[in-house]
């Protein structure tokens, strides 16, 4: 495939994790206002607000490719480019498992106790984060 394909389909598929970030990212500042926040322990509310964080992590990481490709590469295509847009989706798989991880977690806790949570938001994370060891094998 030649690289000018690759950089679009690259380009596109962080487009379209971006609206999916956007979307979870909507629902972690929705919780702080839903009914029974204030209710959670004390722990909890502060793992949501480092879910929120990471989370945020997360759409800043999947927003830079696109200015970085009308800035630095002047719109340009290069593998150098297309290397960084791979590797910054990458990075922004361990922010999203975990803070998928963590969201579960909360919830779980809730259902299923603190122990039953753990399990929940461990599966979670371990199950979100599967993708980014598979293709690191393939690396």
């Amino acid at each position: 495939m030649e690289l000018s394909k690759k950089v679009k389909i690259a380009l596109d598929e962080t487009r379209m994790l971006i609206l999916g970030a956007q979307i979870l990212l909507g629902f972690q500042f929705r919780g702080a206002f839903s009914d029974g926040f204030d209710q959670l322990p004390t722990d909890a509310r502060y793992l949501a607000g480092l879910a929120l964080g990471l989370m945020v992590c997360v759409v800043g990481l999947l927003i830079a490719p696109g200015p970085y490709h009308r800035i630095v590469e002047g719109g340009a295509d290069s593998g150098h480019f297309h290397r960084v847009v791979t590797v910054i989706a990458e990075l922004a798989l361990l922010p999203f498992a975990l803070a998928l991880g963590l969201d579960i977690f909360i919830t779980a806790s809730r259902i299923f106790g603190e122990f039953g949570g753990a399990g929940a938001g461990t599966a979670a994370a371990v199950l979100a984060n599967r993708d980014r060891s598979a293709r690191a094998r393939r690396a």
